[in-house]
């Protein structure tokens, strides 16, 4: 079945802030004669942030087995799904991101904290969350429907 969550008023934001200075960073270098560095510069940012606003997760497609993360440009498959427990906002004030985007349409990328270790994170808001570990070992933070949360405790 699948599952779309609200962005976060902050993610909201921080996306309109972003993409307003990128909107005037481009008209000010292409119509106010700026230096040649700016004309290559600019776009290769502009394309860098929108890059990673594309591979936040748009919604996600969960069964029993298997969890389906569709981003905007692609999608992360999950398989061999060998636990699924909620996580709250107090265990992720203590991880480092390592690598990633912090609200840009999302909380995308790789963190590390002393209680979880390492994990990715694929989530588009702060609440709602789960920690999903793989049969690999692999972990990731999703966004993940308190309802099916519940069903999962009851069982």
């Amino acid at each position: 079945m699948i599952y779309r969550f609200r962005r976060d008023w902050l993610v909201v934001l921080l996306t309109l802030v972003v993409v307003a200075i990128t909107i005037y960073v481009m008209f000010d270098v292409y119509f106010m004669k700026d230096d040649m560095v700016d004309r290559i510069v600019a776009p290769i940012v502009f394309a860098v942030i929108y890059t990673l606003a594309l591979r936040t997760p748009r919604y996600f497609y969960i069964e029993k087995d298997l969890i389906i993360v569709k981003f905007f440009l692609g999608s992360k498959v999950l398989e061999g799904i060998r636990s699924v427990r909620p996580i709250g906002k107090a265990e992720l004030k203590r991880c480092a991101r390592t690598f990633g985007n912090g609200g840009l349409m999302g909380y995308t990328g790789y963190f590390r904290s002393k209680e979880l270790g390492d994990f990715q994170m694929l989530a588009v808001r702060k609440d709602e969350l789960a920690l999903v570990t793989l049969d690999s070992g692999k972990q990731y933070v999703i966004n993940y429907p308190g309802e099916l949360l519940d069903k999962s405790k009851e069982q």
